[in-house]
C-alpha cells in the first residue's frame, strides 16, 4: 500500500534537507516538491517584489494529488511549505519546526528582505503551519528539527505512530521580535 507523506513547515526550517534524506533512506520512494511543480507548471498569479511566486492553490493542490495518484512508489514524500494550507489525499503531515534564533539566521542568509524575515519569524512563533496542518490532515506530528528528527519522520513513513512534540516558541518570537 502506498504510503504518502507531506513534509510542511515555515520556510528555512529544513524541509527540503529532511525530505530529500527521507526519500534516500526509503526504498521505492518518489520525492515530490511543490514549489518545482508551481515553477514547471507556471502555477502563479504574479511575483513578488522579491521575486516570490504568489502559487494558485487550487490547481496547485490539483496537480499534487493527481502526481501522487499517479505514483508507482510505496512511499510519496511531498515537501513545500505551501502544503500545510491545503490536503493531499491520503496524507501524513510532519510539520518541520526550528527555534527561531536558528531560523533568522538562515532567512538573512538567504537574503530575505526584512518584512519577509518577520512574517517567517511570526508565522513559526505562532505555529501557522501546525495549526492549518491540523485543518486539512487526519494525522498531523510536529517535530524539531536536529538530532533524532529523521528517525522519527522516517518511524512515521512506516506508519507508526508517535507522540507528537509539543514545541511551544511564544516566549522565543516575544524576546526575538523586541531585538528586531
Amino acid at each position: 500500500m502506498k504510503r504518502v507523506i507531506v513534509i510542511t513547515g515555515t520556510p528555512a526550517t529544513g524541509k527540503t534537507s529532511v525530505a530529500e534524506k527521507l526519500a534516500k533512506a526509503l526504498d521505492c520512494s518518489e520525492l515530490i516538491k511543490a514549489n518545482d511543480i508551481v515553477k514547471k507548471k507556471k502555477l502563479f498569479t504574479s511575483k513578488a517584489a522579491d521575486g516570490a511566486m504568489v502559487a494558485r492553490m487550487d490547481k496547485l493542490g490539483k496537480e499534487i494529488n493527481s502526481a501522487v495518484k499517479k505514483s508507482k512508489a510505496d512511499f510519496v514524500i511531498v515537501e513545500g511549505h505551501l502544503l500545510c494550507d491545503m490536503r493531499v489525499e491520503g496524507a501524513v503531515a510532519v510539520v518541520m519546526r526550528e527555534h527561531l534564533k536558528t531560523l533568522l539566521k538562515r532567512l538573512k542568509e538567504r537574503r530575505y528582505s526584512r518584512q519577509k524575515i518577520e512574517d517567517n519569524i511570526v508565522s513559526e512563533g505562532i505555529d501557522y503551519c501546525g495549526v492549518n496542518a491540523l485543518k486539512n490532515y487526519k494525522e498531523v506530528y510536529e517535530i524539531e528539527n536536529g538530532p533524532g528528527a529523521m528517525e522519527k519522520i522516517i518511524e512515521i513513513a512506516n506508519g507508526k505512530r508517535i507522540r507528537t512534540e509539543e514545541i511551544e516558541m511564544l516566549g522565543e518570537l516575544n524576546a526575538l521580535l523586541s531585538k528586531l
